[in-house]
């Protein structure tokens, strides 16, 4: 057996009768302890006549290659578990890792996601929403490809595969205008100014439906609900206030919103019609058949994980924007009028 020539901790502890994690911690300059100055000079010098080396620590992540980091809201969404789950599927046709990251619409969540990103310099990054720090992910997709699934926020300098969600709100309105509904609530999670679909999907209802009337929560009444269906429990609880004034018609600004609506009317017994965003799979139950506007969620998961790996493979400057049609799906839970009424 060959002898061991290389310095350890352990050998300068046996040197010095000094503990060898109090070796470990004055060579690796621990800030958060302290030892007697006397220590310290024993040690370094020791280790330094002995030709101690500290060992060279390579960074984790230092260089994620084929790595694709997703940043959503809440995965407890099924419409983010959807588009995530055809990113994924997409990706592994290439063997390119996909690590999801959900910020809960947090400031906090998404400044650390921002800072750990730098660290970890992924193949490219995908965003499922509106960002709020848009100068921060400027100055990122600079280093790294970045693209945004969705509304897209006027000054973000990045790829996008776009959704335009006045004609989502458009498409509903007409729908249920043609149904003889006059009466239309619609229900949303927080409207503040940089959630830009919910606000759009209202403008573009109202823009067909002008008496239609908003309800939302504050975001301290929504951030009170279980995280794991906070949506549905919006729909639910402001649609149950507001059972009185007898819409004809409700609308969810996305379908698990819409799923607490028709859970609340079901259980007071009141019919109407409701519809939502988004065609997640449950809207499609037997049980549910939620009239809903499909955008593509899945195919823009997929061509977004194609236009960040054909990046890796060009210098091309040209930012890509893509936007994708949007689809009424028609189903069981909305009816004309006079069903409603007679009812």
């Amino acid at each position: 057996m060959g002898k061991r020539n290389k310095v350890t901790t352990r050998d300068i502890a046996l040197a010095t009768h000094v503990s060898q994690s109090t070796v470990s911690m004055i060579l690796s300059d621990n800030k958060n302890v302290s030892f007697k100055e006397e220590t310290v000079k024993l040690v370094k010098n020791t280790a330094k006549q002995m030709g101690y080396k500290k060992p060279v620590v390579k960074k984790r992540y230092s260089n994620s290659k084929n790595t694709i980091v997703v940043i959503c809201a809440n995965l407890s969404n099924s419409y983010y578990s959807m588009v995530v789950s055809s990113i994924i599927q997409q990706a592994s046709k290439t063997k390119t890792q996909i690590l999801t990251i959900s910020t809960l619409r947090k400031d906090e969540l998404e400044k650390h996601a921002i800072t750990h990103l730098k660290t970890i310099k992924p193949t490219g990054i995908i965003l499922l929403y509106p960002p709020k720090f848009v100068d921060e992910w400027n100055q990122l997709s600079k280093q790294i490809p970045c693209i945004i699934i969705g509304d897209k926020p006027k000054n973000l300098d990045c790829d996008s595969i776009e959704l335009n969600s006045f004609k989502c709100g458009k498409l509903l309105g007409s729908h249920l205008k043609q149904l003889g509904h006059k009466k239309i609530a619609y229900i949303s999670s927080p409207l503040d100014t940089t959630e830009i679909g919910r606000n759009e999907r209202y403008e573009g209802v109202k823009s067909i439906l002008r008496d239609t009337q908003v309800f939302f929560s504050s975001s301290k009444q929504f951030e009170m609900y279980a995280i794991e269906k906070r949506e549905y429990e919006n729909g639910y609880h402001l649609t149950k206030q507001i059972l009185d004034n007898q819409f004809d018609a409700y609308i969810g600004n996305n379908d698990m919103t819409a799923l607490g609506i028709l859970a609340c009317l079901k259980d007071n017994n009141i019919k109407a019609s409701v519809a939502g965003f988004d065609n997640i799979p449950e809207a499609n139950f037997p049980q549910i058949q939620l009239t809903t506007v499909d955008h593509g969620g899945c195919e823009k998961g997929m061509e977004a994980v194609d236009i960040l790996l054909e990046q890796t493979k060009s210098e091309r400057k040209r930012i890509v924007h893509m936007e994708y049609e949007p689809q009424l799906i028609i189903r069981l839970s909305t009816f004309s009028r006079k069903k409603s009424s007679s009812q």
